[in-house]
């Protein structure tokens, strides 16, 4: 007897975050369902905070009045855990019915139903946030109840999440941005049905059917592949899976395209039109045929990098907007080629200096903690300031990232993060209006731009250094870093590329390697040992006179030998290999 009143009969349903019973409501002789939640997994302050979640949450829920929505009765407590009291309803849960896969009109038919519900919710101010096959009952005459509504908050967090973030929802269903941190609004539930719909027509859903981790990886970048067995359904699926929010129909306008589906209705002609077939001696075939010309690889047209190495960080930021600050320059040459900076002097004093850098990076698997927002389908994390800069991260859903840094250089600079968001505007601006622009100039074929790093060393080089007999190379963006690392901490090989007006002698040594001038540094406390090596000079588009660096880093804690020597024996094999230069 749980409360006093329900007496339970039989268990119906599991997961992690608890169990579904039906049972007897002793006061008034009928049948209901109880979910019982669990929150004995956290922490006791994690516990009341969620408990008082489930109790609001279970309010708003109980107003919800509609034939598609579950009824919910109220929350008990019995023994300290909370169970919702709810409807119940007899009927199978679309993963069950579509485990082989169902077809389109029928699928369809049930998607309007939940898209109506979802609609008239959202329409209360109310979010669903767990959309799922087995949230979705499919009962006699197809008629059809969305469960769980309004709690999807407690029972789908999973601090498996984006950098150890809790996200709400299962992740075979989410919507990009839930996926990336962000909180979801009404078009994320758009997104959780038509991924809904998608595996109930596919037979697998658009992240797959795998691992959390690959799987939320796959929701993260957010491209789906696009549908083959859904016939007209196929391009309402379309534009509910789009990647943008923006992009994506309401509720109410996807109930609408979904009726029209399921009535055989060919909604989006543009994408799949009807044609009649004749033969070749003008029979004519009364049988309609789909015509599927060049269907897109994926769903989802949000902006990506295009060829890594003919993209321009450079027409990701200009000068004009950081002249509020001071005298701003833009520097296209200073670092590595992946790059871009602009470097501010505060007219008060030219000691006052900062620089904004764009950069584009492989896209790593967690992000930097901040604050994420969701800007037409590229992810924003603005982090706060650390020591003398403030970052952000703008993630693209072809597995780059672009970072805007302010950084202090000296003197005593304006508020950082307010420079970064400059930045970071521009880049913005013009990832939303198209593509990234490509370089106005190709590289110079004797450039180290041309050459690939992780090709400068080979394996047995690489085991040279203790601790690296096995170690793989780890390309960095464009092939223009590399680095190889062993098992655990202790032996790193790292070679990046630099520009700069000439070398570094600071501290380190000035030698020749392989008939390039070079320099070597030993790192304080001994255990690695910095080489730098001057390819080319050259002259950037001001015409002032730069140079090309190999930079060659080993590190290997505890080495016997002389460490510098090691480095520079590696550094030697990758100079070898470089192009030939006038």
């Amino acid at each position: 007897m749980i409360a006093g009143r329900y007496r339970l009969v039989a268990e119906i349903g599991s997961g992690g975050m608890g169990e579904v019973w039906r049972a007897e409501d002793e006061e008034t002789g009928g049948i209901v369902a109880l979910k019982r939640v669990r929150l004995a997994h956290l922490a006791p302050g994690e516990r009341e905070r969620a408990r008082e979640r489930l109790r609001a949450e279970a309010r708003i829920a109980s107003r919800l009045e509609h034939s598609h929505i579950i009824t919910v009765h109220g929350l008990v407590e019995h023994d300290g855990e909370p169970w919702l009291v709810m409807e119940y309803v007899a009927a199978p849960n679309l993963a069950d019915l579509s485990a082989g896969g169902l077809p389109p009109r029928r699928v369809a038919g049930i998607g309007a139903q939940v898209a109506e519900a979802l609609a008239y919710a959202h329409g209360t101010g109310v979010l669903h946030r767990d959309v799922t096959p087995r949230n979705i009952l499919v009962g006699d005459r197809e008629h059809v109840t969305l469960t769980d509504f309004g709690i999807s908050k407690v029972e789908g967090e999973d601090t498996i999440g984006t950098g150890g973030r809790p996200f709400a929802g299962v992740a075979a269903y989410l919507a990009p941005e839930v996926a990336n941190g962000v909180r979801g609004g009404a078009k994320a539930d758009v997104f959780a049905l038509g991924a809904t719909l998608y595996s109930a027509v596919e037979g697998r859903s658009p992240w797959g059917d795998g691992d959390l981790v690959p799987t939320l990886a796959a929701a993260m970048r957010g491209v789906v592949d696009a549908p083959r067995r859904a016939g007209a359904l196929g391009p309402v699926l379309v534009r509910m899976l789009q990647r943008r929010p923006r992009d994506r129909p309401t509720a109410a306008v996807a109930a609408q395209l979904l009726a029209q589906a399921a009535d055989g209705a060919q909604a989006g002609r543009r994408w799949w039109p009807w044609v009649a077939v004749a033969s070749a001696v003008a029979v004519v075939v009364a049988t309609a045929v789909i015509l599927w010309p060049s269907p897109p690889a994926s769903v989802a047209a949000a902006p990506g990098l295009g060829d890594p190495a003919t993209a321009d960080p450079c027409g990701l930021i200009r000068p004009e907007p950081f002249e509020r600050f001071g005298r701003a320059t833009l520097e296209t040459d200073y670092g590595s080629f992946d790059r871009c900076d602009v470097i501010v002097e505060s007219p008060e004093s030219e000691l006052n200096r900062f620089g904004t850098r764009v950069q584009f990076v492989n896209s790593p698997a967690g992000l930097p903690d901040g604050v994420r927002e969701e800007h037409d389908g590229i992810l924003v994390v603005r982090s706060g300031p650390i020591d003398d800069q403030c970052g952000r991260a703008l993630r693209l859903p072809d597995g780059h990232d672009v970072r805007v840094v302010t950084r202090a250089e000296r003197g005593v600079p304006p508020d950082l993060c307010a420079v970064a968001d400059v930045g970071t505007e521009i880049a913005l601006d013009v990832l939303t209006r198209g593509p990234v622009p490509r370089r106005p100039v190709p590289f110079d074929p004797t450039s180290l731009a041309a050459v690939d790093a992780c090709g400068l060393l080979d394996a047995a080089t690489v085991a040279t250094v203790p601790g690296l007999e096995a170690a793989q190379p780890d390309p960095g963006f464009a092939g223009w870093e590399c680095d190889w690392e062993s098992p655990k901490p202790g032996s790193t090989i790292d070679i990046y590329y630099d520009r700069n007006d000439g070398l570094d002698e600071d501290g380190g040594t000035r030698t020749q390697i392989a008939g390039h001038d070079a320099v070597v540094d030993a790192d304080e406390d001994v255990s690695g040992c910095d080489v730098a090596i001057l390819h080319r000079p050259y002259l950037d588009p001001r015409g002032d006179p730069s140079d090309e660096l190999l930079n060659v880093e080993v590190e290997q804690v505890g080495y016997q030998g002389d460490i510098c020597a090691l480095a520079t024996a590696v550094a030697t094999v990758a100079v070898e290999r470089l192009p030939a230069t006038p």
